[in-house]
C-alpha cells in the first residue's frame, strides 16, 4: 500500500478523484450563504466552526450540466497550504490507492475539454473505471479564495454586510433551494447549526478523525488513523475451518486481506446479502483486515472530550470493542476500538480441520 491515496467522488455519474492528503472534512450538504460579486462557480460560503469557507460548484468547468442540489449531496473541504475551500459533489465513493503507473499524465484534448485542462492532473484507469484526478491547488487559485473572503465584506460570524445574505434568507435564493420541502429546509438548518458548533479552546491537532459507517441499522465510528482505505467487495474466497465472523479473503491489488463480519463480533443482527458490498480496510502494525459494512456515510472530526462512556442501557457483549459513544445526527454513535480489535484473538484464522 505504498501508492498515493485519492478520495473518489461522483458528479453527474462521472467519477473524479482528489489527493486524500488535501481532504480535511466530509459532511452532508448544509446551507450555503451567498455573497455578491463572487467569481463564477462560487456559490457562497459556510461557517465551519467560526471559519468562513468558500463553497464552489464544479459543474461549469468540468463540462457538466448543473443538477439541482439534493439532501444526499456531500461537501468536501480541501486545504492547500493556508487556503480552504468546500466543493459540492453528488456522492463520495471511497479512498483508493492509485499507483503512478495507472495515471496518464499527458492528457489528450479528446479526453478533457479546454476549460478542464488546468484543473486536471491526470486520468487514472482502474480495471474498467476511468477516474479524472483534479489538482486542488489549481482549484484554489482559480476561485481566488482570498478575494472571496474579503473581510471588509464579511463579519467574523458571517452576518449580513455589503451584500452578504444570511443563511435564513438563502432558502429563497432562486435555483438553489426553492425545490426543497419545508422538512428538507429544516434538515439543512440543523446541519448548518452543527457546523457552527465550535469546541472552545481546542487546537485542530487535538481533533480525532472518524469514518462513519453503518452496521446492522446503527452508526459506528472508525478512527481514521487506522483506516487504510474504503473499497468495494467484488469477490470473496472462503477460508475453511473459520469462525462465522471470518467471511473469507479478498484480493486487494495483489494483497490478500482477511474480510470479517463485525456484526457477529459486537452482537449485532446479521443482515442479508448486501446490494453493493463495501469494506473498510484497517491496519495496525503488520496486521491488515477488511471490515464488511452496510454503508459508508461520512468523515467527521471530534474532540476526545466529546466521547462519553457507553450507557448502561447499551451494555452487551460488544463492550469489549467499544471506545465510547458520541452524538451523530439525531442518534448516538458507538466508536469501535480498532486497536483492541486488531490485537485480539478474534481475528485468528485456524486452518486446521
Amino acid at each position: 500500500m505504498n501508492n498515493d491515496s485519492y478520495l473518489t467522488f461522483q458528479l453527474n455519474q462521472l467519477r473524479y478523484g482528489i489527493p486524500a492528503t488535501t481532504v480535511q472534512e466530509i459532511f452532508f450538504l448544509p446551507e450555503v450563504t451567498a455573497i455578491a460579486d463572487t467569481p463564477p462557480g462560487v456559490l457562497g460560503v459556510i461557517n465551519l466552526r467560526g471559519e468562513l469557507i468558500p463553497v464552489i460548484g464544479l459543474y461549469q468547468h468540468l463540462g457538466q450540466p448543473h443538477l439541482p442540489l439534493s439532501l444526499s449531496d456531500s461537501m468536501i473541504v480541501l486545504q492547500c497550504q493556508t487556503q480552504r475551500i468546500g466543493m459540492i459533489v453528488n456522492q463520495v465513493d471511497a479512498v483508493q490507492a492509485i499507483s503512478p503507473q495507472q495515471i496518464q499524465a499527458s492528457l489528450s484534448h479528446q479526453l478533457i475539454n479546454n476549460s478542464q485542462h488546468d484543473w486536471v492532473m491526470g486520468i487514472a484507469t482502474l480495471e474498467s473505471e476511468i477516474i479524472t484526478l483534479l489538482n486542488p491547488e489549481k482549484l484554489v487559485q482559480y476561485y481566488e479564495v482570498e478575494k472571496v473572503l474579503d473581510q471588509r465584506a464579511i463579519t467574523k460570524n458571517g452576518a449580513v454586510r455589503n451584500g452578504l445574505k444570511h443563511n435564513s434568507e438563502l432558502i429563497s435564493e432562486p435555483g438553489l433551494y426553492t425545490h426543497f420541502s419545508f422538512q428538507e429546509q429544516q434538515i439543512l438548518r440543523e446541519r448548518t447549526a452543527a457546523l457552527l458548533a465550535a469546541i472552545a479552546e481546542q487546537d485542530a491537532a487535538d481533533l480525532m478523525p472518524l469514518a462513519v459507517v453503518g452496521l446492522g441499522g446503527e452508526y459506528f465510528g472508525f478512527d481514521l488513523e487506522t483506516v487504510h482505505e474504503f473499497t468495494q467487495i467484488h469477490r470473496v474466497t472462503p477460508v475453511p475451518c473459520c469462525p462465522p465472523h471470518i467471511v473469507g479473503n479478498i484480493n486487494l491489488r495483489g494483497e490478500i486481506v482477511t474480510l470479517i463480519n463485525l456484526n457477529n463480533v459486537i452482537d449485532l443482527p446479521t443482515t442479508g446479502a448486501r446490494v453493493n458490498p463495501q469494506a473498510v480496510v484497517v491496519g495496525l502494525d503488520q496486521r491488515v483486515v477488511g471490515i464488511a459494512v452496510d454503508d459508508i456515510f461520512d468523515v467527521m472530526y471530534i474532540h476526545p472530550s466529546q466521547i462519553t462512556a457507553v450507557p448502561i442501557a447499551m451494555h452487551s457483549d460488544r463492550d469489549d470493542y467499544l471506545q465510547g459513544v458520541v452524538p451523530y445526527q439525531d442518534r448516538m454513535m458507538s466508536i469501535i476500538n480498532l486497536s483492541k480489535l486488531l490485537t485480539s484473538d478474534v481475528l485468528v484464522v485456524n486452518e486446521e480441520a
